[in-house]
């Protein structure tokens, strides 16, 4: 797509001003220059404004009017108690797949005794193909819906860009993590994979529905009451699942909080050094935390299959009984058998009638076999198992043991560090400590929620099964019922397909988002051993830290990687499954570094490259990746730069997209006019007349 113009009506600082954007392919620059305070930030917001609307409190630490009129129109209107009321209106054109659109969206603000409201309206239209223009569209969900498959509003926080935005990139927290994840979500097609999810649990309502009229039929008094029963335990388990989304989410908040609280930390001098040394002990209590549970689990796994343990009685009762009856080893049926055949007796005396009737008398006494030789030997291997049983039972009773005393051990220096910083004399430092104290039992608070939610859930859902079942005995159409059921678990499965499918496309989408940040990073940045990365994996700190942007030092990583060779490490974390991108992630986050402000802007500036390269990347032969071509709007991006960084993003701003809208002041822009002006096709200039308030243009 290609944004042509914008116009704008006592839109705040602008009164009457067309402003358009010319590019060809050699020259994609539109350069609109400006000092300080002369409107190049309020042009940025009011993309987002005339397409999604914006919130201008947002911007209050900037300007102090936060509503979409000029501010001397406003005040005129608020003491002006003849004054009816005032339009301000915002127009766009842009181009998409060779059609030109036009939003256009109106705020009129009334007086109202003495309180000024206001009101919304939002039109949409286009060019036929004999260049006649549409009647405009004025029903706002049905322009949001067009409008979020052209440009959806998520991705305007990845191609429009000032400097508190570029700050929320680096800032760790949920703050920095949300605006990339949403911005990826949209340049992938992750959403593809969230409404096929959508649709199949559509298809299974419908089912459902099905389900419920059959067992209606049947009238039988049980199968309302199953039928009754499942729809509570689905309702319940719904909720108890909105409960568990609301306690992570209130968990990742905590997280957040105690990072940004660690963070202080590591930069205050007097506790940078104990908190280096806390959350080196957080990463070991968190592995040994690991391996208490699994400890733990083999235990009573152990346990449960120790059943020789319980078998004493057995075994004694047995060999009581094969000694009671004294019966001689290897005496058989079989053998008492071939001794009447013979015609003397195995003692050499003649086979008489008192001998025959005898042995008769004992084949009636004798087993078939000689039972008490395997009921002894079987008795034996009991015991043999008991002992087997009971030293693996010793053995994981004291590694289960001995990993929750080193998991005492570990929590004990975390609470000496802890008291440590909140005796410091630093009031600061005892702040920031108590605050952490709060958050970490706060934590604990969420923790047992989670664990709860989880069990109840768990409980539900195992009855839900029951009951299901107990439903479909009860039915009297079985073969209906039958169907539905194959249906259903059909769409199990599809549904589990659709979700490892999923994954694993964001797994590749992510990596080559990380490709493209990469070469976008090294391009930018003057400084070639620093490398940047966008995590994407789970497995670090139960995935607190995915779709955080970080940097490193090269060497850093490598002494530590050759570190965790040498010492079995990365063995360890092979055998627990951590495939070679986890493993990278680990030691990347192992050995990420703080940022300067000219060292975030570059990072952000290269994360909106590596977005709007892989966007506009050619797919044509994956059928599930998505394309897109998206402009980009950047304001005042030299400033906070300076040597080769301030060089490389002058260099290469005409690269990041095929059309770049550039706002800058003169100042900034002086040091590299010499870079940028080879691709500038043409350049706005703002002048603000300081005592009307109004911005002008030439």
């Amino acid at each position: 797509m290609k944004f042509n113009y914008i116009k704008y009506h006592n839109y705040r600082c602008f009164q009457d001003v067309t402003i358009c954007f010319d590019i060809t392919e050699q020259k994609n620059i539109s350069l609109v220059l400006g000092v300080n305070g002369t409107g190049k930030t309020e042009i940025l917001f009011s993309f987002q404004w005339v397409l999604y609307g914006f919130d201008f409190k947002s911007m209050r630490e900037k300007e102090e009017t936060p509503y979409s009129l000029n501010s001397s129109l406003y005040h005129r209107l608020e003491v002006d108690r003849h004054a009816n009321s005032i339009d301000c209106w915002v127009e766009l054109s842009f181009t998409h797949k060779e059609i030109e659109y036009f939003v256009k969206r109106t705020e009129t603000f009334m007086r109202n005794n003495d309180k000024l409201t206001s009101k919304t309206k939002v039109e949409l239209s286009h060019t036929e193909p004999n260049g006649e223009r549409t009647v405009p569209e004025t029903n706002e969900e049905t322009i949001d819906g067009l409008l979020s498959r052209i440009i959806p509003k998520s991705i305007l926080e990845g191609i429009t860009f000032d400097g508190e935005r570029m700050k929320k990139l680096n800032i760790v927290g949920d703050q920095s993590k949300d605006t990339i994840k949403n911005v990826i979500s949209l340049v992938t097609n992750e959403k593809l994979f969230k409404l096929c999810n959508e649709e199949i649990k559509d298809v299974n309502s419908d089912i459902r529905k099905e389900l419920n009229r059959i067992y209606k039929e049947s009238g039988n008094v049980t199968v309302e009451k199953l039928e009754k029963e499942i729809e509570e335990l689905e309702d319940d388990i719904e909720d108890k699942g909105i409960g568990l989304r609301t306690i992570l989410k209130n968990k990742e908040k905590t997280e957040s909080e105690l990072d940004k609280i660690s963070l202080q930390l590591s930069q205050l001098e007097d506790s940078a050094e104990i908190e280096r040394k806390r959350k080196g002990l957080e990463k070991d209590l968190a592995r040994a935390k690991k391996q208490f549970e699994q400890n733990t689990e083999q235990f009573f796994t152990r346990l449960s299959d120790g059943y020789a343990l319980v078998t004493d009685s057995l075994v004694h009762d047995v060999k009581t009984s094969i000694e009671d009856i004294d019966v001689p080893t290897g005496l058989t049926v079989e053998a008492v058998k071939s001794i009447l055949k013979r015609p003397k007796c195995i003692c050499g005396c003649d086979m008489t009638d008192d001998i025959i009737k005898r042995l008769e008398e004992m084949i009636i006494t004798l087993p078939p076999d000689n039972i008490s030789s395997t009921l002894l030997y079987m008795a034996n291997q009991f015991e043999g198992e008991k002992r087997r049983s009971k030293k693996l039972l010793n053995d994981s009773y004291k590694e289960m043991k001995s990993s929750e005393e080193e998991v005492a051990n570990i929590k004990k220096k975390l609470s000496e560090i802890s008291s440590s910083l909140v005796a410091n004399v630093s009031v600061t430092i005892k702040q920031l400590e108590e605050n952490r104290t709060k958050q970490n039992m706060l934590m604990g608070r969420w923790e047992n929620e989670e664990e709860r939610h989880h069990e109840t859930i768990d409980r539900l859902k195992k009855r839900l099964k029951e009951a299901r079942k107990e439903l479909d005995d009860a039915s009297v159409n079985q073969n209906q019922l039958k169907s539905l059921n194959t249906e259903q678990d059909v769409l199990e499965l599809f549904k589990k397909a659709i979700e490892k499918i999923g994954e694993r496309n964001s797994e590749i989408s992510l990596k080559n988002i990380n490709s493209y940040l990469i070469k976008a990073y090294r391009s930018l940045s003057e400084d070639i051993g620093r490398c940047i990365y966008l995590c994407q994996y789970n497995r670090y700190n139960k995935g607190r830290e995915k779709y955080r942007l970080v940097t490193y030092v090269q060497s850093k990583y490598n002494e530590l990687r050759t570190s965790w060779i040498n010492s079995g490490y990365i063995k360890t974390l092979e055998d627990e499954g951590y495939s070679e991108g986890e493993i990278h992630e680990e030691i990347v986050l192992t050995v990420a570094e703080g940022k300067s402000t000219g060292q975030s802007k570059v990072n952000s500036l290269a994360f909106a490259k590596a977005i709007l390269d892989y966007s506009n990347e050619d797919r044509t032969t994956d059928k599930l990746k998505v394309s897109h071509e998206y402009p980009f709007l950047i304001d005042s991006p030299f400033t906070e730069l300076s040597g080769g960084n301030l060089d490389n993003v002058a260099q290469y701003i005409n690269t990041f997209a095929n059309q770049i809208i550039l706002m800058v002041d003169d100042k900034s822009f002086e040091g590299v006019q010499h870079l940028v002006m080879p691709t500038v096709n043409s350049i706005t200039r703002l002048y603000k007349n300081t005592n009307e308030g109004i911005t002008y243009i030439k």
